[in-house]
């Protein structure tokens, strides 16, 4: 989404919409047109409905998110783990087949550009493996500081439970991003807006509000 804004008789009004729409055109993608104080007002409002549903429940809440949450990491930590060991199997096993190659060259058992060649493409594979065991091993350490980061979540929203207006200070906090669905008068649809927060907390908020009861 990119910002915009109309001066209108010295007043600007401040609007967000599709940077490929309006770079582009239609046919590459639809209108997601929306005033700044419309999407503004909406995201404040998210946020207070949810600082008040944390100070009214806060307890229960987060026993919630962390037995929902332990069980999201035990399959995740499984499934990189298993992984992570075969990633880092095969880099070991690229080191010995390099390392053959190297000792059938000298030997004589092999052509030097049939061994270059091999050389080359376990080096590429190992290269690869060693970006995306790196890659297992960061999701593994933000996975287990989930817990913590909820904390700080739930400390950070609860300041904003009376907040007069939205600010930026309160979107770096608590948010990650804004999904903007289309232009109804496009789509024939009613827009849904999908406020994505940096700690899946919200999940569970909503479901609270929606089944009170629960």
């Amino acid at each position: 989404m990119k910002l915009n804004y109309i001066n209108r008789n010295g007043k600007i009004n401040f609007n967000f919409n599709c940077g490929n729409h309006m770079r582009i055109g239609k046919v590459y993608c639809f209108s997601h047109f929306i005033q700044a104080k419309d999407i503004e007002a909406i995201v404040l409002d998210d946020i207070r409905t949810m600082a008040q549903r944390i100070v009214l429940d806060e307890k229960a809440i987060r026993e919630e998110f962390i037995r929902h949450n332990t069980e999201v990491q035990e399959k995740s930590i499984k499934v990189a783990k298993k992984e992570l060991q075969i990633k880092c199997k095969r880099t070991e096993e690229l080191s010995r087949l390099m390392q053959l190659a190297y000792e059938d060259r000298l030997k004589g058992k092999m052509p030097e550009e049939i061994c270059l060649s091999f050389i080359q493409r376990y080096s590429e594979e190992q290269k690869k493996l060693k970006t995306e065991i790196a890659e297992l091993e960061a999701k593994l350490i933000e996975t287990t500081n989930t817990i913590q980061s909820a904390d700080e979540f739930i400390r950070n929203i609860k300041k904003y439970l009376e907040a007069p207006e939205l600010t930026r200070e309160m979107c770096y906090e608590l948010i990650d991003r804004i999904i903007i669905g289309g232009h109804p008068k496009h789509t024939g649809k009613e827009r849904v807006i999908d406020i994505v927060y940096k700690v899946d907390i919200a999940s569970v908020l909503r479901h609270k509000l929606n089944n009170p009861d629960k």
